[in-house]
């Protein structure tokens, strides 16, 4: 029996797929959480055990991304798999360093999942047709080049700001970036917040849709 532990910000979809896989005799959920701080406890700290986390990329206090680096660095053995409604070639990148297993659309039909969920306990890996297949190595000077005139200019952020922009939307947290920049973790919520005020966003990937909007 596969053990699954899916998470959701969106209570309906994880009632949707835990009556789907309730009768399933191959794949068991095993727990749920519609939050990062929500799954951080019952996972770390509750010693939930399970083969699959799934996730949705975009939860309302965190990210997908963020979850997975936390389990990870609390060296939760798992696979993990990413629910999402966008399907952007930067973002599968950075799922693949992270190594994650599966990346599928939340429209897809819930026998694709199960198919998908099978496939990745048995050591596949189920991405979506035209994904990269190697390993982004992101040059944080040339893409800031590429978007000085367009993003930078329109929503007047700072040289500091649309660095920090771009180390956003490739799934960094405020102290990764601190310490990838040599900034205190202050200044750069400080500057995330000028961020979100200047390009009224709240979220990585509102962020992310408008910075390649403008490339």
């Amino acid at each position: 029996m596969i053990k699954l532990f899916i998470v959701d910000d969106h209570q309906m979809m994880l009632d949707g797929i835990q009556a789907y896989f309730k009768e399933d005799t191959e794949i068991e959920i095993v727990g749920n959480s519609i939050s990062y701080e929500d799954a951080v406890r019952k996972i770390i700290n509750g010693k939930i055990n399970f083969d699959i986390l799934l996730t949705d990329l975009n939860l309302k206090d965190k990210t997908g991304l963020d979850l997975i680096r936390k389990l990870k660095e609390a060296n939760i053995k798992s696979k993990y798999m990413v629910l999402t409604m966008y399907f952007e070639r930067n973002i599968i990148a950075q799922l693949k360093k992270l190594n994650v297993k599966g990346f599928l659309h939340k429209d897809a039909p819930q026998l694709k999942l199960r198919n998908a969920v099978i496939e990745v306990s048995k050591g596949g890996i189920v991405f979506p047709e035209n994904s990269p297949t190697e390993n982004v190595n992101y040059d944080l000077e040339s893409k800031y080049t590429t978007a000085k005139d367009n993003f930078g200019v329109r929503y007047k952020l700072s040289k500091r700001e649309l660095e920090i922009a771009l180390l956003i939307t490739e799934g960094n947290s405020t102290d990764q970036i601190a310490t990838t920049l040599e900034l205190s973790p202050a200044t750069v919520s400080t500057h995330r917040k000028n961020l979100q005020n200047k390009t009224k966003t709240s979220t990585p990937l509102e962020l992310y849709k408008l910075l390649i909007d403008q490339k």
